[in-house]
């Protein structure tokens, strides 16, 4: 304990290790406290915060607590429980002092006796492994209680502090694992998705969320910062990758949506009381987060405010799944978000879009995001890392209920192209001997058909529209191949011969496209139609075939994919569960789309 307070740093770390170490020997073996180790930390937590021995001591409190956290036989000795009650009303009293001792914005420097960054980095993990005993633990004890309710809300302040940007950020990450229930994920050895949450767990959340809500709706949001993402892994090398952060504004995000749900979830359960927030604010702290995306994405492109989860989430699949959860829960539970739209209306303006939360379109970006590829979809089905089952079953439901709505996103998804090439109408093209053959316009799309019928539904903004360019080469053509690449040409011949198109009209080049129009528009597909046609009497013996394939059927056809992947997995009994309910659902889809 000496050698604490040495000022070499190496020796220091080791006598912490070393202390850490006899403390648990004996707490697993003695079933005793080190009351020498105790008292050490509570003198140095009433100490200024600049101490040296500050630093060593919060590394040896984590040490012990981590190894409590994991070890089974040390936590049957009742020891922890002694450690927590002696340390509380100091640990709390330094949490609260040590915050507001930081020097505020204006001031050019440190003040004299400010906590350093590698003080309070190290603060903020022993406050999320507190957390991590409160949940893995259901430890109900007043420190950890004060952690999520008293401490973590303060901590909020440090993002208008003169800290170091990793602090900053490490704030961000430690509120969105408390409120994902997640807290200690990166050292627990193995973490439950589906901790069983208490009531007073979910108060001492609500205080927190309510506390973020009131952050956010006072402009905390503008406060969080993003800098270009770091290409050297913490080395020397000063390069950046080019974008923001999207750790950071995940993580900022998926907060603000977790403190949304947590009061979506206790309004049927309490009375509001003083800093409640009603769900009828939605649209308000929605607003504010994507005026925050915006601000740090650029967004120069974009569709609509839906289209953030996949900006934000893209390089993170499981966060990505939680935020699509958390949306398709509010929506469920908000019958404001619920309005629905006719041909004639334009979709973009209806409340679930303004506020970047409708589960259609977040889905159809999902799958966008995956290439349609119904196997990733099956492995996120099978992996325990991520909650897509709980949010697979929830939007199936939906879909079941909501079949011409998801049609008519589809539709004007289509229109507006966000999720296929802006100057190919997706055109795949199937010559088997005219693979040579020059590709004119008139030569694609036939002398006597009219090029309206081709290039789209109408819009009211001519750069929504799809247009066939005049020379399309066969590299922008061969590009747009289908959904599912087999191993063999017998695979391909089977599949090819066995296998229809969920929904294909065809008609001869000349008829009336009114026709066609006519029997999409009574499916509610107006915008889905797949059009094959012989071009011309030079090309008709060489069986030249044009389809365009929409939205509409590439969703249908992953969904209809993951099904039949998980009937022959469960018929051999290769899936780890049961997934007749899951199967049930899929089913009722592919017949509504067919």
């Amino acid at each position: 304990m000496r050698l604490l307070n040495t000022s070499d740093k190496v020796l220091s770390h080791i006598s912490s290790k070393c202390l850490s170490c006899l403390v648990l020997y004996q707490l697993k073996f003695q079933n005793e406290v080190n009351t020498h180790w105790l008292q050490l930390c509570l003198n140095t937590l009433r100490e200024d915060p600049s101490s040296p021995t500050l630093m060593p001591c919060l590394m040896s409190m984590i040490a012990v607590y981590k190894e409590i956290l994991v070890d089974e036989q040390i936590r049957k000795t009742g020891c922890l429980l002694q450690i927590m009650e002696t340390m509380e009303d100091v640990f709390v009293g330094f949490c609260t002092t040590c915050i507001p001792r930081l020097p505020v914005a204006e001031c050019p420097s440190p003040a004299p006796g400010a906590v350093s960054s590698s003080h309070i980095s190290c603060l903020l993990d022993l406050l999320e492994v507190l957390v991590a005993l409160r949940i893995e633990l259901k430890l109900n004890v007043s420190l950890c209680k004060q952690v999520l309710s008293v401490i973590l809300p303060q901590a909020l302040n440090l993002m208008s502090a003169p800290v170091p940007y990793f602090i900053k950020k490490q704030v961000i990450l430690v509120l969105k694992r408390c409120l994902l229930y997640k807290a200690g994920e990166d050292f627990l050895p193995s973490h439950n998705l589906f901790n069983q949450q208490d009531a007073a767990l979910d108060a001492e959340l609500t205080v927190l969320a309510t506390t973020i809500l009131n952050a956010v709706g006072q402009g905390w949001l503008l406060q969080v910062p993003s800098s270009d993402r770091s290409s050297s892994f913490g080395g020397a090398n000063q390069g950046s990758e080019h974008g923001p952060d999207l750790v950071i504004l995940g993580a900022a995000s998926l907060s603000v949506l977790k403190a949304l749900e947590i009061q979506f979830h206790n309004e049927a359960y309490s009375s509001p009381g003083p800093g409640y927030i009603e769900i009828s604010e939605t649209s308000l702290y929605m607003g504010h987060l994507l005026n925050f995306l915006e601000r740090h994405l650029g967004w120069k492109e974009r569709v609509h405010f839906c289209e953030w989860v996949s900006l934000v989430f893209i390089e993170q699949d499981d966060d990505m799944l939680e935020v699509a959860k958390s949306l398709l829960q509010m929506y469920l539970h908000n019958p404001r978000l619920h309005s629905t739209a006719s041909d004639d209306e334009d979709i973009w303006k209806l409340p679930s879009h303004c506020c970047g939360m409708n589960p259609h379109c977040i889905f159809l970006f999902l799958l966008k995001n995956v290439l349609f590829d119904a196997s990733v979809l099956l492995d996120f089905l099978i992996s325990s890392e991520t909650c897509f089952l709980e949010y697979f079953v929830r939007y199936l439901k939906l879909l079941k209920e909501d079949w011409s709505q998801f049609c008519l996103i589809c539709t004007f998804l289509d229109r507006s192209s966000p999720l296929q090439s802006p100057s190919v109408a997706n055109v795949s093209v199937c010559p088997r001997q005219m693979s040579n053959a020059p590709c004119s316009r008139e030569s694609i799309i036939g002398p006597h058909v009219d090029t309206s019928s081709v290039s789209g539904p109408r819009n009211d903004k001519p750069s929504s529209h799809y247009h066939l360019s005049d020379g399309i080469s066969s590299s922008s053509l061969g590009a747009l191949q289908r959904l599912v690449e087999y191993d063999s040409s017998e695979d391909s011949e089977s599949e090819m011969s066995g296998s229809e198109p969920c929904l294909v009209i065809s008609r001869q080049a000349g008829a009336d496209s009114s026709d066609i129009d006519m029997h999409m528009k009574n499916l509610g597909l107006t915008a889905m139609c797949s059009l094959s046609h012989t071009t011309s009497a030079n090309m008709q013996d060489a069986g030249t075939t044009y389809q365009a394939a929409g939205i509409w059927q590439k969703a249908v056809q992953c969904l209809g994919d993951l099904q039949a992947a998980i009937d022959r997995l469960h018929r051999k009994k290769l899936f780890p569960y049961n997934p007749s309910a899951l199967l049930k659902l899929l089913t009722h889809v592919c017949a509504l789309s067919k």
